[in-house]
């Protein structure tokens, strides 16, 4: 999965039937490895996008899945709100 796909269509789709099929595994057996692959593939497809507003939101469930996550292996809430600011602080470039 680290390997790029060439289509972005194609890989969206694929990510996101995994994305549910993920959810529906984490749902019935609540495995925190499962939130961290969620976690993983929610960033995976933020990262392929140009559009911030669809980046953002990917972003934000990348780390609702993270803090899952840290919740059920720590036992403990981590709170992300310092990464939220009013303004970005980095843009994503291509070159």
């Amino acid at each position: 999965m680290n390997a790029p796909l060439n289509h972005n269509g194609v890989e969206k789709r694929l990510l996101m039937a995994a994305i549910e099929e993920l959810e529906a595994v984490y749902i019935e057996a609540g495995d925190p490895c499962v939130a961290l692959l969620i976690s993983r593939n929610y960033h995976l497809l933020a990262q392929r996008l140009n559009n911030i507003d669809v980046r953002l939101v990917w972003m934000q469930k990348a780390r609702y899945w993270w803090q899952q996550y840290l919740k059920h292996t720590t036992g403990k809430y981590v709170d992300f709100g310092f990464l939220v600011q009013e303004t970005f602080v980095f843009k994503y470039i291509d070159l």
